[in-house]
């Protein structure tokens, strides 16, 4: 019995040691956060270790300010507001890992956290949310919404069956699809639950049997699709092949009834070309949340010229702004950083030349 109780003693001490340990280690972790997360993230990454999140949610933090903060930090969660260049990444000298809440993550430096054998990890995208918002617009454009509102703000309603205010119906329209991956295929079959004729365009068609699960989606040249549908939506991703890839002249093509949607990415779109078409009122409307000039760039947003036009909705890049699916992401990036303190590999890596792999090819630039 003796000898049982000092094994017993002796794995208890053994078992306080390693929780002292653990707990040290916990402490000694540093996280920065660049700005405010949903809080059930936040309570994650505080059983994590010491977490320092920029206070000021009326600006993005400077980068001095960023320089500064992330200096002695083990651990960067990094969100789009705020790019993570070199610069930033070799400030950090302990530097161990790099979370993104952020499914391309585009504003981290990869190289430079790869020269330093730092994981950087993202989040898968979030293709419903982004479809359920791109279908939003297309119904608030189409029985033009906002303009109802200030309508009847404005003390204009007189008639019920008036014709000074008319929106569009869904039913039996073409709706033109460019770009039809998760999120072009999510948008698709909602449209055919509204009764739409589904038309698309990509590089590569689908399947006759995708097709067909698609609401019999037809394929289109680029030129037929623009000059056939009453909606168009945008949603490809931005390579150096869709930079600019709607243009005026595809824009020339769209029928004076159609709208445009754009969820994508802002360069594709040519934003001049089309508000020249919108002020001339060549096309309906046009609805956008994306755009050539975002944050963290100077003045972000859509042209000048398109915020005094009435027949185009504009939002500031809100796809995925859900309060479901922005806590979803937040604890995502939040468990990976708790999969790499567990020495587990994390999520989504997006350079796992770090892990002795081969590096991702991919044509996304943004």
């Amino acid at each position: 019995m003796r000898g049982d109780s000092g094994l017993l003693a002796g794995s208890v001490h053994i078992r306080l040691i390693v929780i002292v340990g653990f707990l040290k280690e916990k402490v000694m972790t540093k996280i920065f956060v660049p700005q405010a997360i949903p809080e059930p993230a936040a309570d994650l990454l505080r059983t994590l270790g010491e977490v320092t999140i920029f206070p000021h949610a009326d600006r993005v933090i400077s980068e001095p300010e960023l320089l500064e903060a992330v200096r002695d930090k083990n651990i960067l969660y990094a969100m789009g507001e705020i790019p993570y260049d070199s610069k930033i990444i070799d400030a950090a000298k302990d530097l161990k890992f790099i979370s993104a809440m952020h499914s391309s993550a585009k504003f981290v430096d990869f190289a430079a956290a790869t020269q330093r054998n730092v994981p950087v990890a993202g989040v898968p995208h979030a293709t419903k949310t982004t479809a359920e918002f791109t279908f939003a617009l297309l119904m608030a454009t189409a029985w033009r919404l906002p303009e109802a509102d200030t309508f009847l703000r404005d003390g204009r309603w007189k008639q019920n069956q008036s014709m000074a205010f008319m929106g569009s119906r869904l039913y039996d329209k073409n709706l033109g699809i460019l770009g039809m991956g998760q999120i072009g295929q999510m948008v698709a079959r909602k449209a055919a639950a509204c009764d739409m004729r589904i038309l698309y365009h990509k590089r590569s068609r689908l399947s006759t049997a995708e097709e067909i699960a698609l609401g019999s989606a037809e394929y289109r040249s680029i030129d037929d699709l623009f000059m056939e549908s009453d909606f168009i939506v945008l949603s490809t991703i931005l390579t150096n092949d869709t930079k600019g890839l709607v243009n005026e002249r595809l824009i020339s093509m769209m029928k004076p009834s159609a709208i445009l949607i754009n969820t994508s990415r802002g360069p594709v779109l040519d934003e001049v070309a089309l508000e020249k078409a919108l002020r001339e009122n060549r096309i309906r409307g046009a609805a956008l949340d994306v755009y050539q000039n975002e944050i963290p760039e100077p003045n972000p947003g859509p042209l000048e010229g398109l915020l005094d036009l009435p027949n185009v909705i504009l939002t500031p890049h809100i796809g995925t702004a859900a309060r479901e699916t922005r806590e979803e992401i937040a604890m995502y990036a939040a468990k990976n950083i708790e999969r790499f303190l567990a020495g587990e590999r994390p999520l989504n890596v997006f350079n796992p030349e770090v892990y002795g792999e081969t590096a991702i090819k991919s044509e996304q630039i943004g």
